[in-house]
């Protein structure tokens, strides 16, 4: 390959790797955010009881105003969407690459939050539409983290890679909430936060469309010395390679990285879901406070995830197998004993239950340098296939999450909420000690790569022999 022409930027010269993670951060968080809209919006779209402007007889505005059964309706639709989609995308992104198909996936998330206002107007069915296939498009979301990280991370800045693609759910939430609020009470109304998203939503996958590759050597602006970094000790990897699905499904390492994943997701799924509720209906908080109490740590959580996944990185004097261990441990037992102990805080001291919240929050950041940096090491050129199944999980914990709590917390009792908060914390440091006993940093058998000797990086590899996992497109 020969040198490419030098960047527009220069100090962006043999760092193009950083521009496509800035895209694809922003491309994911741009579903996830077109995902978390009607989240806020329900609130804003009933019109107000002593309104006088809109008559109450008008079917069109009187139905904006769902029961508690079609909001449950509207949210499971989008998780039976991403269920259903996730496995097809992994086929899609196999036989087609990223480029094509995250860029697809885009499309529909663009195109059906757009039609999300005029849905809403026309039929309750046709809004459950639309949110289905907000879900279809969210199916695609990790295994694009997957690839992103094989095909244009170097070994060495897996950490960093992952803390800032997998902290789509915070950044999403952090854009999303204060925009949509100030806009349902703009004389734009709600519509105007779906065409705000969608437009953004629209113009990012344009611009991943015309920057992205899924080979890095095709990249008009790729040179020699940054594609050796990127190909620096990965190995001769097949091109369309397809992955042993039977075989990564029975490895121990994996199975270990999916436990420790739904203990994680099944955590982060109640601290949204029903973090709000056990803070206004069993410690008493006003409801303003309630919204700043959950906000404000989940900002934590996206600061300490991209530190520790620079530090998981940088951090030289232990091995990555030790660094593993020890990152995942402060995520997962760290946060699971602090749900154990949240359970028996009383009700008058209800500030050391926000604290305790907060310790969970901060420390599950660390997660990036755990179970997900284990999936893509482990994994290499089937990451792609693992993290979906990581989404797979996650749609299964908005399942679950809810008819947990639902069975459980009848009365909305601190003693029915301690039981929860016990089983969080079980699943949590359970998941935890398993992953930290079949914890590795070397290529599994399923990959056909070599094991380093000693622990050492891999050698070097002559570029003539590498090969990517996706089309040259």
């Amino acid at each position: 390959m020969k040198e490419k022409g030098s960047s527009v930027v220069p100090c962006l010269a043999n760092r193009q790797r950083y521009i496509v993670l800035a895209i694809g951060t922003l491309c994911i968080a741009s579903i996830a955010s077109n995902m978390t809209v009607i989240n806020f919006t329900m609130i804003c779209m009933a019109p107000k009881t002593n309104s006088s402007e809109l008559p109450m007889s008008d079917d069109t505005v009187v139905n904006l105003a769902y029961s508690n059964k079609q909001k449950s309706i509207i949210m499971w639709a989008a998780a039976v969407g991403t269920l259903a989609a996730a496995w097809p995308f992994h086929w899609f992104y196999q036989q087609f690459g990223a480029r094509t198909v995250f860029f697809a996936a885009g499309f529909v998330s663009t195109l059906s939050t757009a039609l999300m206002p005029l849905a809403a107007h026309l039929h309750f069915n046709f809004l459950v539409v639309a949110r289905f296939f907000q879900g279809v498009s969210f199916g695609a979301d990790f295994a694009a983290i997957g690839l992103i990280v094989v095909n244009w991370a170097s070994l060495k800045q897996h950490g960093l890679f992952i803390s800032l693609l997998s902290s789509f759910s915070q950044i999403s939430v952090m854009f999303t909430m204060p925009v949509a609020g100030e806009l349902c009470e703009s004389s734009w109304g709600w519509e105007s936060v779906y065409y705000v998203h969608a437009v953004l939503s629209g113009v990012l996958f344009s611009l991943w469309w015309w920057f992205y590759r899924n080979n890095p050597t095709k990249h008009p602006k790729m040179t020699e010395i940054e594609l050796e970094k990127i190909h620096r000790g990965k190995g001769d990897v097949q091109a369309h390679e397809k992955a042993p699905i039977a075989k990564i499904l029975t490895n121990s390492v994996m199975l270990a990285v999916w436990l420790s994943a739904f203990g994680e997701l099944m955590m982060s799924q109640f601290i949204v879901m029903y973090g709000p509720t056990f803070l206004k209906e069993v410690l008493g908080f006003a409801v303003n406070h309630t919204g700043y109490f959950v906000a404000v740590p989940r900002a934590l959580h996206l600061a300490f995830k991209i530190i520790s996944g620079v530090a998981s990185d940088r951090i030289h004097f232990w091995s990555e197998k030790t660094k593993m261990r020890i990152f995942n441990t402060i995520a997962l037992m760290v946060s699971g004993a602090f749900f154990c102990i949240l359970g028996y805080l009383p009700k008058d001291q209800a500030h050391l239950s926000l604290i305790a919240l907060l310790v969970i929050e901060c420390s599950t950041g660390f997660i990036c340098g755990g179970f997900y940096k284990c999936a893509t090491l482990v994994a290499r050129q089937h990451s792609h296939f693992v993290l979906s199944q990581i989404q797979f999980i996650k749609c299964l914990s908005l399942f679950i999450e809810p008819l947990l709590v639902f069975l459980i917390c009848t009365h909305n009792t601190l003693e029915e909420w301690r039981i929860v908060f016990l089983t969080h914390g079980v699943l949590l440091i359970v998941g935890n000690i398993i992953f930290c006993y079949y914890a590795t940093d070397e290529p599994a058998d399923f990959t056909h790569l070599p094991q380093a000797p000693n622990g050492e990086e891999m050698a070097e590899v002559p570029p003539e022999r590498r090969r990517l996992t996706e089309n040259e497109a």
